[in-house]
């Protein structure tokens, strides 16, 4: 349409003068006029309001569910400036531990005359990382944790793709990497290494070198070396004094509520208030928005002994939660109750004061350490990890709180750096499997107020189990295999598992029913997408737990008439008489032709016998398997000993059967491994 509005108007008017007869009348001419003013609106006035580079179509989203926009709060760097900050901490974090270096690290800036805020890089735009240029003496530092085969954790994920499309120019960005791992495992802290070198390689300057900790050996005392050495390097990199100022600084800021509306108060949810109410969730359910699940099942599988293991059968009907066989189910764990009475008995507190703890730094993106506002009891039960084994920073607060000269120097002793420092935190606290409550006992005259023990130690976290069911045989339930953790400590003292000891008293009886919050995490331990590829799984104990899914799942295959490989199992346990787990379950499999059964009974005769010894029976059949077969190899138990003693034999299999030389065993079984061929869910 042309000639503007004026045109238009003019054109109706016209209608009636330029005709004879009175075809149309006043009103007739009226309403044509009102119609070509909302023409004219339509066309010319409306879109004269908007921008000229306005595009004619805008996409849009449909979400399932109202999520918050990270758009306004993902920028660090405006954070940054606005609050005058020049350190930046991102962690990569499963467990909570990278989270909890992370914190530390900000909050140590100020100590060294900087200013430093904590960053998770899955709520940032990290490609304003080459922003920070624009902030005199900036420092990016990242603590990553490596997770699975050597993968990025769940909330480093993006930043892990970020870096990988190696578009971005970070020249002149200051960084400097600690990593989290643990060196039974195959790809010891691959992600911090990974990142480590890929910002260097986008240009960025590495101002301090790597670190590694090791959580087989001592994670701590590995993070203070190194920090102790980073902050002075960077000082000098800034041109900087480099003086430790000794600073006390709260993170949080207390608040106790005389008056307060019961229905605002958190009973244990982890984000969103009255979000485990049953029968009023709403999916998806995620580590944020855990599934209320009912336990079924919780039965004993020993068969005598003092030891427990636990066979829990999960309900998920009507959840919309899906899983295969090989991944995990995470529960959220509550704290002991004899536990949690005994702390604030300690503290001279009382459980049912309700509180809220609040971020006295503005601009942090967490406000309070844990859902706030909720009651000491119900943080302790379910949000504070009690049981952690103190970290030294703890100890030296703790010192300030302790009035008997000779407690508070051991405290400070062993929060310090001197090697006898370190050596008496390794005794006392690491070896000697001192939690809270018992450096409290055992230091009688300490005495911390129990908002700051809130705030000192980390998150409790959910616990991971590997599913013991397939979804093709129980789409409706999630199986879990879990030994219930209880030792003797030095001190004389009986330990438990957080997770274990709680499930292992829900066992529903008599109408009784118990729910525990749940949700599922995929994993890469996966049978192989041809049925007929002939497996051999090595599973001693609780490791069984996946294996059970695969063979489920390769039975139903048998049943359906497919052509199903080989399918071969490598089991152990101390007695059969006791601890076989699924014995008959694993025999019919076994008779019905499907399953190659070997077992292993270590304490059944005067010589132990373990997996690898049966293994090492069986080594041509197992090369014929990998390395003429394509055949793939499952290992799922301890890491720490055994998945390092079938890791080895399998290189001894490769040498002997293959007629390898060493060097070209390991490069072969490192090819099965970047294959997926050889697979591990093993933990420590």
């Amino acid at each position: 349409m042309e000639g503007g509005p004026e045109k238009i108007i003019e054109a109706a008017a016209n209608v009636a003068d330029e005709v004879d007869e009175p075809l149309v009348s006043t009103l007739d001419v009226m309403l044509l006029v009102m119609l070509a003013g909302v023409s004219v609106y339509y066309f010319f006035i409306r879109n004269s309001t908007k921008k000229d580079d306005s595009p004619a179509l805008k996409s849009f989203t449909i979400s399932p569910t109202q999520l918050p926009s990270r758009s306004n709060d993902s920028s660090f760097v405006s954070k940054m400036k606005s609050s005058g900050r020049n350190v930046v901490v991102f962690y990569g974090s499963q467990t909570g531990t990278a989270e909890e270096f992370a914190g530390r690290l900000a909050k140590e800036a100020t100590r060294w005359g900087m200013k430093g805020m904590v960053a998770d890089p899955e709520e940032c735009d990290m490609s304003e990382l080459s922003q920070l240029t624009e902030i005199e003496n900036h420092l990016a530092v990242f603590c990553m944790a490596t997770y699975g085969e050597g993968d990025p954790t769940d909330n480093a994920q993006e930043f892990f793709e970020f870096l990988q499309s190696g578009d971005e120019d970070l020249e002149g960005v200051q960084y400097t990497v600690f990593g989290l791992g643990n060196k039974t495992y195959e790809h010891f802290n691959a992600m911090a290494k990974y990142v480590d070198k890929r910002m260097a390689e986008l240009g960025a300057k590495r101002v301090y070198e790597l670190g590694m900790g090791d959580d087989d050996a001592n994670m701590e005392d590995d993070f203070i070396t190194w920090k102790d050495a980073m902050w002075p390097a960077v000082c000098e990199f800034f041109g900087i004094e480099a003086q430790a100022q000794d600073i006390n600084m709260r993170q949080y800021k207390l608040t106790v509520h005389e008056e307060y509306d019961p229905n605002r108060v958190f009973t244990g949810e982890i984000a969103r208030l009255n979000s485990l109410k049953i029968g009023s969730q709403r999916p998806p359910f995620d580590s944020k928005n855990p599934f209320m699940a009912e336990i079924k099942v919780n039965r004993e599988l020993f068969k005598g002994g003092e030891r427990n293991c636990m066979h829990i059968e999960l309900d998920i009907e009507g959840s919309r939660i899906r899983y295969d066989s090989g991944d995990h189910v995470a529960v959220y764990p509550v704290n002991d109750a004899g536990l949690v009475e005994q702390l604030i008995k300690l503290t001279g507190e009382e459980g049912g004061k309700v509180i809220t703890l609040t971020n006295v730094d503005e601009d942090s993106s967490k406000k309070n350490p844990f859902p706030c506002p909720c009651t000491y009891h119900t943080a302790l039960s379910h949000y504070v990890d009690i049981t952690a084994l103190p970290r030294t920073h703890v100890l030296k607060e703790l010192a300030e709180y302790t009035t008997d000269n000779a407690e508070k120097e051991r405290l400070l002793l062993m929060s310090g750096t001197s090697e006898a420092g370190k050596a008496a935190y390794q005794q006392w606290i690491i070896n000697d499997v001192r939690n809270i409550i018992h450096v409290l006992e055992d230091l009688p005259s300490c005495k911390p107020p129990l908002d700051y023990i809130c705030e000192l130690l980390p998150r409790l976290q959910a616990r991971y189990y590997s599913i013991s069911s397939s979804s093709k045989l129980y789409p409706t339930t999630i199986h879990v295999t879990a030994n219930v953790l209880k030792y003797e400590t030095p001190t004389g003292r009986t330990n438990h598992g957080v997770c274990t000891t709680y499930l292992h008293n829900l066992v529903p009886d008599n109408g009784l029913k118990y729910h525990v919050p749940i949700f599922v995490r995929k994993s890469q331990f996966r049978l192989p997408s041809k049925s007929q590829t002939p497996v051999i799984m090595i599973g001693p104990g609780t490791g069984i737990a996946p294996f059970r899914g695969f063979i489920q799942e390769r039975n139903l295959q048998k049943e359906e008439g497919k052509p199903v490989g080989r399918t071969i199992l490598y089991f152990g346990c101390r007695n059969k008489a006791v601890d076989y787990l699924y014995e008959e379950e694993l025999n019919s499999y076994k008779d019905s032709g499907l399953l190659e059964l070997h077992v292993a009974f270590s304490r059944d005769q005067p010589q132990k016998v373990y997996v690898t010894n049966l293994m090492e029976e069986h080594m041509q059949d197992i090369w014929q398997i990998i390395g003429e077969q394509n055949g793939h190899l499952y290992v799922c138990g301890d890491a720490k000993s055994m998945a390092r003693d079938v890791n080895a034999l399998i290189v001894k299999i490769c040498q002997n059967e293959g007629k390898m030389d060493q060097p070209q065993a390991e490069l072969f079984v490192k090819k099965l491994i970047t294959q997926k061929r050889y697979s591990s869910d093993v933990w420590s």
